[in-house]
Parts: C-alpha cells; sequence; structure tokens
C-alpha cells in the first residue's frame, strides 16, 4: 500500500527535478557562449583596423541565413509568408532590429579597445535604461524592488570603475549608448511577440523563438549589401574573415538557443537571472585567460582588481534578479 501510493508521484517529482536541472543549465549554457562570444570578438576585432567592422557583418550575414533554414523547418509556409505580415509586427520588428544592431556595435567598438571581463558586467546598466525608459517615456510605476535594482546597478557601476577594474571614460560611454540601445531593442521585441501572438496562436516560447528567427533573418538581409561592398574594400576579405565570423556565429548562436531553452524549462524570469550570470562568467574566463599568458587578449590581472570585478558582476546579477522578480509584483 505504502509503494502503490509513493509511485504515481514519484515520477512528477523527478520530471519537475529534470526540468530544472536541464533549464539551469541551458541557462548558464547560455551565459557561458555569450561570455565566449566576447571573447571571440576580443581576439578577432583587434588583428586589423576593419577586422571588427567585418566580424560584425559576415557574422550577422551568417547567422541570419542560419536563421532563415531554422524558420523554413520549424514553422508553417502559412505562418512565415501570411500571418505574421502584418505592420504592428513589424514595426516594433524594425525598431528592434536598428537598436540592436547599433548597440552590437557599440560592443564590438568598444572589445577592441577593453577586456571582455570588463565589458560584460557592465552590460547590466541596460536596467537603468530600461527603469528610466518605462518610467519616464511610457509613465509606468516601477516597484520598490525595481527602483532598488536600478539604484544596485548603478553602484555595482561605480565599484567597477574604481580602482582599475572598469572601462576608459569614452568606452564607458559608448557602452552605455549601446545599453540604452539594447534598453529600446528588449522594449520592441517583448511589443513584437505581443502582436504576433495574437496573429499566429502559438505558446509564447513558439512565438518567441519565431521573433528571435525573424529578427537576424532581417539583420541578415540589410547586411547583405555591407557585407558585398567590403569586397570593394582594400584589403579584400579573406577566409580567415569568414571563419571568424563562424566562431562568433557559432558561440552567439548556441548562447540565444540555450537562452530560449532555458525559458521553455524554468520559465523567463528564471532564465533571465541565469543569463545576467554573464557578468561573472567573463570574469572569470578573463582570469583563466589571462592566467595562461594571453595579455593580447586580457590584460593582467591583479588579485583586487579580480575580486572588485567579481563583486560588480554578482552585484549586477543581484539588480537584474530584483528588476525581473520586481516587474512581476502586482
Amino acid at each position: 500500500m505504502i509503494v502503490g501510493h509513493m509511485s504515481p508521484s514519484a515520477p512528477s517529482s523527478w520530471n519537475v527535478l529534470n526540468t530544472l536541472f536541464f533549464g539551469i543549465v541551458a541557462g548558464l549554457t547560455a551565459a557561458f557562449f555569450s561570455s565566449l562570444s566576447y571573447l571571440i570578438s576580443r581576439h578577432h576585432g583587434t588583428r586589423e583596423k576593419h577586422a571588427s567592422r567585418r566580424l560584425l557583418i559576415f557574422a550577422h550575414v551568417i547567422m541570419g541565413f542560419t536563421c532563415g533554414l531554422f524558420a523554413l523547418f520549424s514553422y508553417s509556409s502559412e505562418i512565415l509568408f501570411s500571418k505574421i505580415w502584418r505592420w504592428n509586427i513589424w514595426l516594433p520588428c524594425f525598431v528592434s532590429t536598428g537598436t540592436y544592431f547599433f548597440g552590437t556595435s557599440a560592443v564590438f567598438r568598444v572589445l577592441r579597445r577593453s577586456d571582455a571581463s570588463r565589458l560584460s558586467p557592465l552590460l547590466g546598466l541596460k536596467i537603468i535604461a530600461l527603469g528610466l525608459i518605462v518610467s519616464l517615456v511610457f509613465g509606468q510605476t516601477l516597484s520598490v524592488e525595481q527602483w532598488f535594482a536600478v539604484t544596485l546597478c548603478a553602484v555595482a557601476a561605480i565599484l567597477l570603475q574604481q580602482g582599475g577594474a572598469g572601462l576608459p571614460v569614452q568606452s564607458l560611454l559608448l557602452l552605455s549608448s549601446g545599453c540604452v540601445c539594447f534598453a529600446i531593442a528588449d522594449l520592441g521585441i517583448v511589443e513584437m511577440i505581443d502582436a504576433m501572438q495574437k496573429a499566429v496562436f502559438l505558446s509564447r516560447l513558439s512565438v518567441g523563438c519565431l521573433a528571435l528567427l525573424v529578427t537576424y533573418v532581417f539583420i541578415g538581409l540589410i547586411v547583405s549589401p555591407l557585407a558585398l561592398f567590403e569586397y570593394a574594400r582594400h584589403p579584400r576579405p579573406t577566409n580567415r574573415d569568414w571563419f571568424a565570423a563562424c566562431e562568433y556565429s557559432i558561440a552567439w548562436l548556441l548562447a540565444m538557443f540555450g537562452l530560449y531553452a532555458c525559458i521553455g524549462f524554468v520559465g523567463v524570469i528564471l532564465s533571465t537571472i541565469l543569463q545576467s550570470t554573464r557578468g561573472i562568467v567573463s570574469v572569470f574566463l578573463g582570469a583563466i585567460v589571462s592566467g595562461q599568458g594571453w595579455h593580447y587578449l586580457e590584460s593582467r590581472i591583479e588579485r583586487n582588481v579580480f575580486f572588485r570585478q567579481l563583486l560588480a558582476a554578482f552585484c549586477m546579477t543581484t539588480a537584474i534578479a530584483l528588476y525581473v522578480v520586481g516587474s512581476q509584483t502586482p
């Protein structure tokens, strides 16, 4: 009788643990590969003056083509060629695509001058931009937790900038403008997903994946003429430029697919928090790379600077967690 009573609940508990486990693994995978993509960008983007620009353009051509194939094999032709062709879907797509590309361009430019371990934690500044935009522009009232998150994010940035752990002022301003672009892109993506869900009647996860694929296909189409224009410049692109773009594309798409797998397993809140650990991951990766003597990628790092970076990255992750949780508060 005891065995018969316990057996139905055991598989359910086991499934919950499996779901949580795979969700956490997927989220940490997203954090790792996004951190790795910044190192790849710095590695290839500092080779020559034009390398960073070509990496940005060629990588998005590759990702656009790859996402186009995924979309064709994952969604019906009715959805792809009929239902999503609405202005209320494409207007936020234009906004999110443009601001995402400008933000990514800013990140690439900063990575030409600064270590990835110094940049990645500061991407949490997007929370400040997001909080100010939704409160001042859209008139939304932020919760106490969200305002505390914004304040904690600012404190973390100040902590990171002290003692040689942060970015030069010019790079910090450029990255801050990139974070504003990313905040606007996030708002556009949410609006696009909301509009898509009304048009195609799929689950939130499926619609989110579709929005991701459509966004990268659209970016790929936009930058394709720029890729052709690179062949009119001197020196002409080489196979090495395309191989570099492939490496970055693989790392970044693995990060994106890991993020959406995480969303599917454990939901948006926990997935956002797990992805935000990329700042912490980048600090550890930077220390490992520097310790191996690859100082062209990561500068020599003192122990006190390492712990300052780690503390700031942890504060940024905490701030993001508080902001996301606070947004769910009634």
